[in-house]
């Protein structure tokens, strides 16, 4: 008898990924990509937000009463106005009393908003016009 043929099968030819693969793929790497970015760009945000509000300016945290600011040139500059320490040079004002939930039209109507501070010689407002604290300021003997 003779030997039985045996046929190796056919080389197979790489299967080519259809074209819906291939978008899905470049869509997935694309979405990757925006995800790093904005993760990027969400820890550089909270970090600098981080900084202003620990960096000692006022408009992040209210000033407790006995702690000293610097002091404000003008109006557009209460914004600067920083909490330092009271042997600062540049603790001007000290806090001798605080207002909560004030709202900026209250701020203006009222002649002295600080009267049962009688050591209070200035009054700062900060916030939105809605929404703020006022500040009750007496001058800082070094």
């Amino acid at each position: 008898m003779s030997d039985p043929i045996t046929y190796a099968p056919a080389p197979q030819q790489p299967q080519e990924e259809s074209k819906g693969k291939q978008i899905a793929k470049g869509i997935g790497k694309a979405l990757l990509w925006r995800l790093v970015v904005g993760a990027i760009v969400l820890v550089i945000a909270g970090g600098w937000f981080a900084y202003k509000y620990f960096d000692g300016n006022i408009t992040a945290k209210t000033p407790t009463v006995g702690e000293c600011v610097t002091d404000a040139k003008s109006d557009a500059d209460v914004d600067n106005v920083k909490a330092v320490p009271c042997t600062d040079a540049t603790a001007v004002n000290k806090v001798v009393g605080v207002h909560n939930n004030k709202t900026e039209a209250y701020f203006k109507a009222t002649e002295n908003p600080c009267t049962e501070f009688p050591e209070a010689e200035s009054a700062y407002f900060y916030g939105k016009a809605t929404s703020g604290f006022i500040l009750c300021l007496a001058p800082n003997k070094k």
